[in-house]
């Protein structure tokens, strides 16, 4: 019997190693809000960690015209696919997809990129066949760290928290696994995600993504 039946992968960084300029596009999301919102908001909210999907909220909030918020949009996708000219799959990732897929594990891509964007990396790494769902921020109302996704997905496949992983590389992963109470695994070299907005401790850490096999 599987120990962890059902798994669940982010993409980018764990599947696909992409050059997307997370400050880039992060500093182009401040700079339009240090326009739309009070200096003492501002300053909180540039003192505050806030994914780039968080900031483009907070942009929609405070723009009643709403022509910002398209722009912060069209900034955020043009980073993304821009990102993605020269990105690549991770070493060993088809190699341990093809080996979960033989042995009948349920997987999952759970992204906080834009459905164009996935589905470009599914074509262009022809990943597309190893995966029973792709969830992505189009999909949900709520994204990462929100444990929307993660509930939806269980509750897709009608599996427990205790019969599933989630296997990421940031401080979002972790946060995201953490609120939803189940197993994470963090894949990278560096440590795990440490303390960004609170203290995470990975359920298991790993270098290579072949290593999931001593866990699942």
């Amino acid at each position: 019997m599987l120990k962890k039946p059902l798994i669940i992968f982010d993409l980018d960084g764990t599947l696909v190693q992409s050059d997307i300029d997370y400050m880039g596009v992060r500093d182009e999301m401040r700079s339009i809000l240090k326009n739309l919102v009070e200096e003492d908001k501002f300053n909180k909210i540039q003192n505050t960690v806030y994914t780039i999907l968080e900031l483009v909220e907070i942009i929609e909030e405070n723009d009643s015209s709403g022509n910002l918020f398209r722009k912060a949009w069209s900034l955020v996708e043009e980073y993304e696919m821009r990102g993605y000219e020269k990105a690549f799959i991770t070493e060993n990732a088809i190699d341990t997809l093809e080996k979960l897929k033989s042995l009948n594990y349920i997987i999952v891509i759970y992204t906080n990129n834009s459905r164009k964007l996935t589905d470009y990396a599914l074509e262009k790494f022809e990943l597309k066949n190893f995966f029973d769902f792709v969830l992505t921020r189009d999909e949900i109302e709520n994204c990462k760290p929100d444990p929307e996704g993660l509930f939806f997905i269980m509750k897709k496949f009608k599996h427990s928290k205790e019969s599933t992983i989630f296997i990421g590389d940031s401080w979002v992963d972790a946060e995201t696994a953490a609120n939803a109470k189940i197993d994470f695994v963090y894949l990278g070299k560096e440590g795990a995600p440490g303390t960004r907005r609170k203290k995470i401790i990975p359920d298991y850490m790993i270098e290579n993504i072949d290593e999931i096999f001593t866990i699942v």
